[in-house]
């Protein structure tokens, strides 16, 4: 027990990047237990466990939360399978598992086991991914029909769809169809790879196709909803008529995600001639009861596409300290729309000094791999606005350079016409 007790401790530093060394290291620790699926641990029992106050034997309730921390289902879970914790031990067992042609029971546990330590989530996406390459159907099926994902962490999954949607480029483009529309039947597939993975960068190709194949296979209204918000998406990026058909207000709005809801926003802003004083209020009333980090990820791109420079502003100003919220999983990318965004908002007020410094901030490289070419296409339409206004011709040819190549890329012919006034000559 006492070993399995030290054990423990360690892994729990390990997992969350905090050597205990001193008090402060404590509260941190305790704040980052407690940020996971809403576990609850006391402060003065981390005291005791790292030797602050006398120690005391833990209780199984203190153990298994740690355990969950752990991403274990209890302390006897833990214990059992401490093995996981030796990642070549887990990937030597993978490699072995994709050599089969089936999934057998033992196999299955296996891959159950190893995902309840977090880590593994990627080394079970290469997996997966390798299978997509030599065309080992029988394994994919298995995994994704006995294998449940819905319940991992937005940031675990889009680990896994990263890896998994890429591993598809590398697929003979006649294969790709057929092996996304064996898999989507299965609602596994569907959470963990298409509806994580936006594939911004190929709405005009394969990505549009999987959507169809969403379509098909789901009938939950907020898959639909997302399939048809999408259609429209590629339908606007790419000037091509939306044929009139209007996406109704979704029943049970309250219940979707932050991010569809915004995209749902964004839709209607983008759809509309003008935004309206109703649908602005609109905007700011949902701001005050979700994560406005979340929701306002599809909001800023729709409102400079439209060039709704006041509103944007007034967004900014008043959701400053919410959208930069660093310790989401998707703050990279959130914050990097944002700077853009706040270019573009100090490029229409004229403040150019300033605009460049947002511009300076964005880490481009850092952004999910999904919304990359999506980004940059607003960031390169933003550098050519400033470097059209302060007259710098090389800026300014290198980002309609940047546009044509990404137009090129996604289709989006939006950008190379919001793009023309900005041209120097």
């Amino acid at each position: 027990m006492g070993t399995d007790y030290a054990q423990i401790l360690l892994d729990v530093q390990k997992k969350s990047n905090i050597a205990i060394t001193n008090i402060r290291d404590v509260k941190c620790l305790k704040e980052e237990i407690e940020s996971f699926k809403d576990l609850k641990i006391g402060f003065n029992t981390l005291r005791r466990l790292f030797g602050f106050l006398q120690k005391t034997k833990p209780t199984l309730a203190t153990l298994n939360t740690l355990a969950g921390y752990l991403e274990f289902r209890s302390y006897a879970s833990y214990l059992s399978n401490k093995l996981n914790f030796d990642t070549w031990y887990f990937q030597q067992k993978l490699l072995l598992i994709q050599q089969k042609k089936n999934l057998n029971k033992e196999d299955l546990t296996t891959l159950k086991q190893g995902l309840e330590q977090h880590q593994n989530i990627v080394y079970v996406a290469y997996f997966v991914a390798n299978l997509i390459q030599i065309n080992k159907l029988g394994v994919l099926h298995d995994f994704f029909k006995r294998i449940d994902l819905k319940d991992r962490m937005d940031s675990d999954l889009l680990k896994f769809a990263t890896i998994v949607t890429h591993s598809f480029y590398g697929v003979d483009p006649s294969e790709v169809y057929a092996i996304y529309k064996g898999l989507m039947p299965y609602e596994s597939f569907r959470i963990a790879v298409p509806f994580l993975y936006i594939d911004y960068s190929h709405l005009n190709g394969i990505y549009l196709e999987v959507l169809a194949l969403v379509e098909e296979n789901s009938k939950c209204t907020s898959d639909l909803l997302f399939v048809g918000l999408m259609r429209f998406y590629q339908q606007f990026y790419s000037l091509e008529s939306f044929g009139g058909h209007e996406i109704e207000f979704p029943e049970k709005f309250n219940k979707l995600s932050p991010v569809l809801k915004g995209r749902y926003f964004a839709y209607k802003i983008m759809a509309s001639n003008f935004v309206d004083n109703a649908l602005k209020n609109a905007v700011f009333k949902e701001c005050k009861k979700i994560k406005v980090h979340l929701f306002v990820e599809e909001v800023l791109p729709a409102l400079m596409i439209k060039e709704e420079y006041e509103i944007l502003s007034a967004l900014s100003e008043k959701y400053y300290e919410e959208i930069f919220e660093s310790a989401n999983w998707s703050s990279k990318t959130t914050n990097s729309m944002y700077l853009v965004a706040l270019a573009t908002i100090n490029w229409h007020k004229k403040a150019f000094k300033t605009a460049k410094i947002n511009l300076e901030l964005v880490a481009l490289a850092e952004v999910e791999l999904s919304y990359y070419d999506y980004i940059s296409l607003f960031y390169y339409l933003t550098k050519m606005k400033i470097s059209h206004a302060e007259k710098e011709t090389t800026v300014n040819a290198m980002a309609f350079f940047m546009v044509t190549q990404l137009v090129s890329k996604t289709g989006f012919v939006k950008f190379l016409a919001a793009s023309e006034k900005y041209i120097l000559k």
